[in-house]
């Protein structure tokens, strides 16, 4: 195992970006005094604020000049990729394929996820021994030029999502000697939504069309599987999402052991060069195809997993749903749909941790619950903020209602988003805009025709206009209030300064009751549920709550709305933020403190 020494303290003063920083903050010390003298992996909780990237920036650079290697810096998405890229010039970026255009199609825009390249015969393919590209004069693959300058040393910036198939399904790069993973809380998600397969009628069709005269036999199994599927599903209610039970699954792993897998990728790959297949005319079917032969495995062992064990729960869980013939349109071509869903992921990413990890977030809360999340059981240690309470507020108030859906009157939602929207109205009158995160699609939808009624200025997403393109019009100075739900906007998003001083949480995500997630976790798990999905809300308030206090010369207020949040937002709340708390005032002298502390002559500003 890769240890620094206390010695060697010193070399990390030696690879700190003073380029960046005047000097060393205090929590940047603390935090280099505790990887040296722990030697290992290490869970640092660090308030907004505290350097974080250049913490694990450094730790990196002194490993790679110890002369050891990989090195990977992860973080959530490709933004913060570029965020890292854009302060450290010098480490080596990596994206996944659909960043990436493919140049064997080069009459129309295709990415490289969306070309079945391991079915082609490509020029470009690049070499990841030599970097040399298997046709001659061609340009090179940039995925995969890429990839092969990221093998060449230093340190690799990547997503979350890229390394973990570069570890666990690939053999390219070896165990890391040196891993930081940024906004560690986040890394269960991205492993779920990576792991997390969809198998519908109308792609299995069309595979089952193309191997029908390449593969008969394979043809004739994936049709079995298809009428398996078809009758597991047609037992559960149409139009909405069902759980399936074991019987189920079982029936469903039965038609797919029949299918022999080995040689068919090379067999599609033959009648492509022999030209049975157009790549051009038949590409998406082709893709279709590439996807399917690839991960039938991976759809077994998920399955698989998706069954009790001997000594163990099931760790995946499956659900269906189909619309019923009168409900589909001319234009519906998918009427089945099969999902599998990885969920205990905690072994996979402990599979794929370095030796010398450190694991960073601004919101771990309970090291417990993080370590059965993550797989990230390392020892955890909380910072201290050096931001000022006295240039914050936290709004719980007392008049508004429960807005839990068994809890709220019929009209409590309407009457509330009206409330929110007037007082957005109130402060951009002042001059002041505001970040409202709602639940729901249906909740955003509400507020947007609430804030038109109120003549409030509003930017979101939708009608072609992504959540990062809304939020680029916002920060250029567009609409009074940016409003977007918390899957969008509760984190990763970054408004300080004048440009959203005020929030609004309009309530926390607990799970929807008939969701297949939910229904899982209540059978898994039973009353201990309720403290995972505490944690989870918990996290999501913490990070609503910092998108708008980025530093020390931030002033930012947070209203969280429903009463819901009375049950753990003064316990979870950080110690610096803890005299910022109000919640015995109403919703309207809160606005009055918020106009006080952003207006007020004496405020520090």
């Amino acid at each position: 195992m890769i240890q620094l020494k206390r010695q060697e303290h010193l070399d990390f003063k030696g690879n700190f970006p003073f380029s960046h920083y005047p000097q060393m903050w205090g929590n940047q010390e603390e935090a280099f005094e505790i990887i040296s003298d722990i030697g290992k992996s290490v869970t640092l909780e660090l308030p907004t604020g505290s350097g974080k990237t250049a913490i694990g920036y450094t730790f990196l650079k002194t490993l790679e000049k110890q002369g050891e290697g990989p090195l990977f810096y992860i973080v959530p998405n490709k933004t913060l990729v570029e965020q890292v890229k854009h302060l450290h010039p010098d480490v080596v970026t990596v994206y996944g394929r659909n960043e990436y255009p493919c140049f064997y199609y080069e009459r129309e825009l295709v990415t490289a996820e969306e070309s079945p390249c391991s079915m082609l015969d490509c020029p470009h393919r690049v070499d990841q021994e030599t970097g040399e590209t298997e046709g001659k004069k061609v340009n090179p693959c940039p995925y995969l030029y890429d990839k092969y300058k990221a093998k060449q040393g230093g340190i690799i910036v990547c997503t979350m999502s890229f390394y973990l198939f570069a570890q666990l399904f690939t053999e390219e790069w070896p165990k890391p000697a040196g891993l930081v993973i940024d906004e560690a809380h986040q890394f269960p998600k991205v492993v779920r939504n990576a792991l997390k397969y969809e198998i519908t009628d109308y792609h299995l069709r069309r595979g089952i069309n193309l191997l029908s005269e390449i593969n008969p036999e394979a043809s004739k199994a994936l049709g079995e599987f298809l009428q398996k599927m078809v009758k597991v599903i047609r037992r559960r209610p149409a139009n909405g999402k069902s759980l399936l039970e074991d019987h189920d699954v079982k029936e469903l792993i039965e038609r797919l052991l029949k299918i022999k897998t080995g040689s068919l990728q090379r067999e599609v790959k033959s009648a492509v060069g022999k030209g049975k297949i157009s790549p051009e005319d038949q590409r998406d079917v082709l893709k279709r195809l590439e996807t399917i032969t690839r991960n039938l495995s991976r759809y077994l062992r998920s399955l698989e997993y998706s069954l009790p064990g001997k000594s163990r729960g099931p760790l995946n869980y499956t659900y269906a749903s189909y619309k019923y013939n009168k409900m589909m349109s001319p234009e519906d071509n998918i009427q089945y749909r099969l999902f599998i869903n990885c969920y205990y992921v905690a072994p996979l990413i402990a599979r794929i941790l370095s030796p010398f990890t450190v694991a960073y977030s601004a919101t771990i809360g309970d090291p417990d619950i993080f370590g059965f999340e993550t797989g990230i059981k390392s020892p955890c240690y909380t910072f201290p903020s050096e931001f000022l309470a006295e240039k914050a507020g936290v709004f719980l108030p007392k008049d508004t209602p429960n807005l839990a859906m068994k809890a709220r009157s019929r009209q409590d939602l309407t009457r509330t988003l009206r409330k929110v929207a007037k007082a957005c109205r109130r402060f951009a009158d002042s001059g002041t805009r505001s970040l409202v995160v709602v639940i729901s699609n249906a909740e955003r939808d509400k507020f947007l025709m609430l804030c038109e009624e109120e003549n409030v200025s509003a930017v979101s997403y939708g009608n072609g206009i992504k959540p990062r393109e809304a939020i680029a019009r916002f920060k250029e100075g567009e609409g009074d209030v940016l409003v977007g739900t918390v899957s969008n906007y509760g984190e990763g998003v970054d408004l300080p300064g004048s440009i959203a001083p005020v929030i609004f949480f309009l309530r926390p995500g607990f799970p929807r009751p008939n969701d297949p997630a939910t229904l899982f976790e209540e059978r898994r798990f039973g009353s201990m549920r309720w403290r995972l999905w505490n944690w989870r809300v918990m996290i999501e308030a913490l990070q609503v709550r910092g998108r708008n206090i980025r530093s020390t010369e931030d002033l930012g207020v947070t209203f969280f709305i429903s009463q819901q949040f009375r049950r753990f937002i003064p316990a979870v709340l950080p110690d610096w933020l803890r005299d910022s708390y109000e919640g015995g005032i109403s919703f309207e002298q809160g606005i009055e403190e918020t106009e006080k502390l952003l207006f007020d002559e004496k405020a520090v500003i």
